[in-house]
């Protein structure tokens, strides 16, 4: 009769955690004495570990691993200029349409109503004012992260 005992993964699996493993594990176990040996070995060896103080440093490390660590620079923001930057090249481009554009303009307003005509124009502002601070936050999110490597 040739038996083949249980590896040690399986002596393992049974020893941890007995109730995923399968059926012929445990009956294995319960009639070869050299496999109920290595778990006994293995149970003995995590209750030794178990049993073993949690390991601590007589000193703080991760004090003297911030002390290590390159001081940062405080940085000069150029957020202002980028500010000033897209103003001034939203109100040349406006400009722009307007200046080229004056012949046809005339007639693009001729039918609509000066309070229409202001309600639209105030939308439309308003909708990239909040477009422009949603992309501007955006921004200063992504740049307080590249700050931080």
């Amino acid at each position: 009769m040739v038996i083949k005992h249980l590896t040690d993964d399986e002596v393992q699996q049974y020893v941890v955690d007995k109730q995923p493993c399968e059926v012929r594990i445990v009956e294995h176990i319960h009639f070869c004495e050299v496999c109920r040996a290595k778990v006994e070995v293995y149970q003995l060896m995590i209750k030794g570990i178990k049993q073993q103080p949690q390991p601590a440093f007589a000193f703080d490390l991760s004090k003297m691993v911030l002390q290590q660590l390159p001081q940062s620079k405080p940085k000069v923001s150029n957020d202002r200029l980028l500010l000033y930057l897209v103003i001034f090249i939203g109100l040349g481009f406006t400009a722009g349409v307007f200046y080229y554009f004056q012949n046809y303009l005339k007639f693009f307003f001729e039918g609509i109503s000066i309070i229409l005509g202001f309600l639209i124009g105030i939308t439309a502002l308003a909708v990239l004012a909040g477009l422009y601070i949603d992309m501007y936050k955006k921004y200063r999110k992504e740049m307080k992260v590249l700050d931080l490597y």
